[in-house]
């Protein structure tokens, strides 16, 4: 079952790319983390859906303040998730692909992580397995990776 899994993930056309992702466990550690401090205040100043609101918020500590937001006032923060949320709605896309990369190169990492601890154990039917899985995690991350255009093709120039 698993190696049909994994071969749909590795045959996934571009546009199909955020459907491949159904393959992490829910129990997987981007799933557990916790809901960041400012989520709640970052909703509530942009209106926007819980999926984006930490896009939003890596905007505003990258793109707003260049820095950490623990310093910044309430007044401070809802303006600068305003901010952030234009800049987001300027090119979706680009950081709605990038999150997925990071999704991405996340699952990698633990596949790779878990097939490292495969070898040391001379596993060789769960060496061949996480292979397999590495093989199309590693692909699915260059697919994504290459879906990532350049910033400035969103925004065109007249």
């Amino acid at each position: 079952m698993f190696v049909k899994q994994a071969f749909r993930i590795y045959q996934t056309r571009v546009h199909e790319i955020p459907s491949a992702l159904e393959g992490i466990p829910k129990h997987s550690a981007v799933q557990r983390q916790k809901k960041s401090p400012y989520a709640s205040l970052i909703a509530t100043a942009t209106g926007a859906s819980a999926g984006k609101v930490a896009i939003i918020e890596n905007l505003m500590r990258e793109e707003v303040f260049h820095s950490t937001l623990d310093w910044q006032t309430a007044e401070q923060l809802a303006d600068g998730a305003r901010k952030a949320y234009e800049i987001y709605q300027a090119a979706p896309g680009y950081y709605d692909n990038w999150e997925l990369l990071h999704l991405a190169e996340f699952r990698l990492s633990r596949l790779e992580e878990r097939l490292e601890k495969a070898r040391r154990r001379a596993d060789p039917m769960k060496i061949i397995d996480l292979e397999i899985q590495v093989k199309s995690a590693r692909d699915f991350a260059q697919a994504v990776r290459d879906q990532i255009p350049r910033l400035a093709d969103f925004y065109k120039l007249s």
